[in-house]
């Protein structure tokens, strides 16, 4: 048991470091159960959260067997950034309603919905003025 933890504790920390040192975000691991899966019965969101921002966002969810399964294959996207042949990249120009500031956030998807689902993930649309922008493929 313990040396399971402490493998799921590494690699939350190497995931962690890879954001903080590629944008200054930091990143928190929500676990999903699925009691009625038979084989991939965990699934993980990756949020990260934003100081500047004062706000999070979905990064990437994977499914596995286990909590460690979900961690290695999201480490491996990072460090390798195994990026899906139909994914694109998109900006999201936002600003909280009430709120002066605007911002500019990035993100990976396969389409604006996608795209939307991550940046709302667990929040109301209704509390954010947002727009979605296809960036040119490279």
């Amino acid at each position: 048991m313990a040396k399971g933890k402490k493998t799921r504790i590494r690699l939350e920390s190497q995931i962690q470091q890879l954001l903080q040192k590629d944008n200054g975000v930091t990143a928190h691991f929500d676990y999903k159960i699925n009691m009625n899966s038979k084989k991939r019965t965990i699934e993980l969101n990756l949020l990260t959260f934003n100081p500047v921002y004062d706000d999070y966002m979905l990064l990437r969810k994977e499914n596995g067997s286990s909590a460690i399964e979900c961690l290695d294959q999201m480490r491996r996207y990072l460090i390798k950034k195994e990026i899906q042949k139909n994914e694109n990249s998109y900006t999201i120009t936002w600003q909280q309603k009430g709120l002066d500031e605007s911002h500019k956030s990035y993100f990976r998807g396969t389409s604006e919905k996608e795209v939307m689902n991550k940046f709302l993930h667990e929040k109301k649309a209704d509390d954010y003025e947002f727009s979605i922008k296809l960036n040119p493929i490279t």
